[in-house]
């Protein structure tokens, strides 16, 4: 029986059956990978970038629903917030997204006590806002 050490479990030093939502980390990567290409085009491409946008709206293994509250046809309408037992939703928040249920299987669930699936914070919609921005800079070239 094999006892495989998972990686991926960056907020917590805990052990746990899932990984938290993985959503901010992807876009605070794709953050820093644009001022990469802006520097070395020839060596970092654009395409990190703009995989990150479509992985925010809704291009992710989980399902199709979009991590930015109120944008897209199928968008997190119920997260974790102060009024979390009101199943609501702020519109532009951006949620944390599909967590890794060891080994292999992401899931996002509609459900707001999940905080660890539909957290909003105030760095999520940043890196959000700046990874939009910089698709659409370099898609518009």
């Amino acid at each position: 029986m094999s006892n495989p050490e998972y990686r991926l479990e960056t907020r917590s030093a805990v052990l746990s059956e899932f990984v938290w939502g993985e959503g901010w980390n992807p876009q605070d990567d794709a953050f820093r990978q644009y001022y990469l290409h802006k520097q070395f085009p020839d060596l970092f491409g654009k395409e990190p970038i703009l995989a990150t946008a479509d992985f925010v709206l809704g291009a992710h293994p989980a399902n199709n629903r979009s991590l930015v509250s109120g944008v897209g046809v199928d968008s997190a309408l119920i997260a974790y917030r102060i009024n979390r037992a009101d199943w609501s939703h702020i519109p532009g928040g951006v949620i944390s997204g599909p967590s890794l249920v060891k080994p292999d299987y992401m899931e996002l669930k509609k459900f707001p006590f999940l905080w660890y699936q539909t957290e909003y914070v105030i760095g999520g919609a940043a890196t959000y806002i700046f990874d939009l921005l910089a698709a659409q800079a370099l898609t518009a070239k």
